[in-house]
């Protein structure tokens, strides 16, 4: 792995590595993406393998045809492709297209618009079937002149006519190239030798660059979602140590050098926290003197209502980190930690390898930069539109646990929540978040089976399937989205394909909650049978005996899933008078 993570590593050596990992290593995950591209670009399939390989995923990689995006997604549907990188090129929309821009006419360059419009919408469409689709953006082969060109005119409008056109598909991400080039610098992005010789201009450190965005904005395919940034204190939140140089030694503020760098990272922090990550506090210090520092440092970009969990104390942080999943139900690989202690750092990448961990650099400068590939982690899917009302959603959660304590029995308590369940049948505007949910939700998730926005339109369309999505909410507020059931009905049977929830709504009987109005539907339907199936991964064991609880018989395994089934008639579903059903 060592050779994998060293962005120095020669091509001969990573190709090594590559193949050795993938031989030897036993890797929970697989998956498989094609790649269909305008220039040649058969070795981003091994950067892809790489940033894979990094996130604990064996991928396999489908090369496609030049130029064939069309004939390569029908070619990848057969194979089996999950994921999909389409990378059109601008130079060659015509043959040096980049130069003749500048001789077109705007009616010349409006019949090209249309045509690449039209050719995109058909191959977008045609790839609606795919988990994900990561559309590459246009960007320069050349450089522009001082103030800019008609090709960078040109190539800002196709730009915006590429995105409108992928805005219509849920499971199209636009990827960034230009900015991916800028990283690397054009000088160094590109090799017009080879570009002019074999249409093959992408140097290895612009594929190193593409291969990890692919990985972030697919969440290491499917493998990972990150929830919760967890942070150090000393020389993470602020340059120096709050026990040894006191509030007035620290090193913070908008202003001088290094402080100016911890502000930056605070203000970092906060605005990830704003797009819906968790931030919590994992720190060895006195936790009076950190939350007193947090509220009243003139300074201070991050405050304590912008952190959800905070284990400040001289304890182990393994067990802290453990403490933090466990307080707000979620997985180890849903937490990324960042700290400035190498042997800190080692302990937890040692004792939790599930877990990510960042090492803030020594060098001040450096650290801008280790938060760019956090930030990356957690945004490059572009999912961030729940903002701070997941802090709020987590934060009500640990409130009602809190409130628990005050009842005699669970029932007492669970009757205090005035939970209310909205059950929603078929609804479109559901769409994306139901698949988001099928993408995220890995504990209670009975099947694993992960569908498009795509996928989950067809099977509202589809009158053989019915799509329920719940909505969840107590006196604490409202929850949102938090559940789906899937049942396809074949004859008159009642076959439950999925059945999922939020972690954040667990506990509490919701999952119960449904089916009375589940079974009811299949009666009405002409169902005299229920089945359902639960499907164990690394991930969803909690979910084990959920349908024995339920009530519902075992019939056996089958394919490596345990069975379940029971007449309509004989299946009474146990009640759960503490919570409110509706129907929209």
């Amino acid at each position: 792995m060592k050779v994998l993570a060293d962005p120095a590593a020669s091509l001969a050596s990573l190709m090594g590595a590559v193949e050795e990992v993938e031989t030897h290593a036993t890797l929970p995950f697989t998956a498989h993406v094609g790649i269909s591209a305008g220039a040649t670009a058969d070795l981003l399939g091994l950067f892809l393998r790489r940033h894979a390989l990094l996130s604990g995923v064996r991928l396999r990689v489908t090369q496609g045809n030049f130029d064939d995006p069309l004939g390569d997604i029908e070619r990848f549907g057969q194979a089996g492709v999950e994921f999909l990188v389409l990378a059109p090129f601008f130079d060659t929309l015509e043959p040096a297209f980049e130069a003749r821009a500048a001789m077109m006419s705007e009616a010349e360059i409006a019949g090209r618009e249309t045509e690449m419009r039209a050719r995109w919408r058909l191959a977008l469409k045609a790839a609606a079937r795919f988990r994900n689709v990561f559309l590459c953006d246009f960007h320069r082969l050349t450089p522009s002149v001082a103030g800019g060109d008609r090709a960078d005119v040109v190539l800002d409008r196709f730009n915006q006519a590429l995105a409108e056109e992928a805005a219509a598909f849920a499971n199209v991400r636009v990827l960034d190239m230009s900015a991916m080039v800028a990283e690397v610098g054009r000088a160094a992005a590109f090799d017009m030798r080879f570009y002019l010789r074999n249409t093959a201009p992408y140097s290895a450190a612009l594929l190193n660059v593409w291969g990890r965005q692919v990985a972030a904005a697919s969440r290491a395919y499917g493998g990972r979602f990150h929830k919760a940034l967890v942070l150090d204190c000393d020389n993470t939140l602020w340059g120096g140590i709050l026990g040894e140089d006191l509030p007035e030694g620290l090193q913070i503020g908008p202003f001088d050098y290094p402080g100016n760098v911890f502000w930056r990272a605070q203000t970092e922090f906060v605005a990830l926290q704003r797009q819906g990550v968790l931030l919590c506090l994992c720190s060895k210090n006195d936790p009076a003197a950190v939350d007193a520092l947090l509220e009243t440092h003139p300074d201070m970009v991050l405050r304590s209502s912008d952190v959800i969990v905070k284990q400040v104390n001289w304890d182990d942080k393994v067990g802290n980190l453990r403490q933090i999943a466990q307080t707000l139900n979620i997985g180890l690989d849903s937490l990324v930690f960042l700290d400035d202690s190498a042997f800190e750092c080692e302990s937890v990448r040692t004792q939790l390898p599930e877990v990510t961990v960042f090492q803030a650099p020594a060098n001040p400068v450096e650290y801008l930069g280790v938060i760019a590939q956090i930030k990356d982690l957690f945004l490059a899917s572009g999912e961030s539109g729940e903002g701070a009302g997941k802090t709020q959603q987590y934060r009500q959660r640990a409130a009602a646990i809190e409130a628990a304590a005050a009842f005699d029995t669970h029932e007492d308590y669970l009757a205090s929540l005035d939970l209310t369940v909205t059950i929603a049948r078929d609804d479109p505007a559901r769409a994306a978040r139901v698949s988001q949910l099928s993408q995220k939700s890995n504990q209670f998730n009975l099947t694993t089976i992960r569908y498009t926005a795509e996928d989950i339109a067809r099977l509202i369309q589809d009158e053989a399937t019915t799509v329920y999505a719940l909505d969840v909410a107590d006196r604490f507020g409202p929850a949102g989205t938090t559940g789906v059931v899937v049942v396809r009905r074949e004859g008159e049977v009642a076959v439950v394909e999925s059945l999922l929830m939020s972690c954040r709504v667990l506990g509490r009987g919701v999952e119960q909650s449904l089916w009375s109005t589940v079974v009811r539907d299949a009666v009405e339907k002409g169902c005299v049978r229920l089945q359902a199936s639960y499907r164990p991964t690394a991930k969803n064991a909690q979910a084990a005996d959920f349908y024995d609880r339920l009530g519902l018989p075992p019939q056996g395994d089958v394919g490596g899933a345990q069975v379940y089934a029971a007449t309509l008639a004989a299946f009474i579903p146990p009640p759960t008078p503490w919570i409110k059903v509706l129907h929209v």
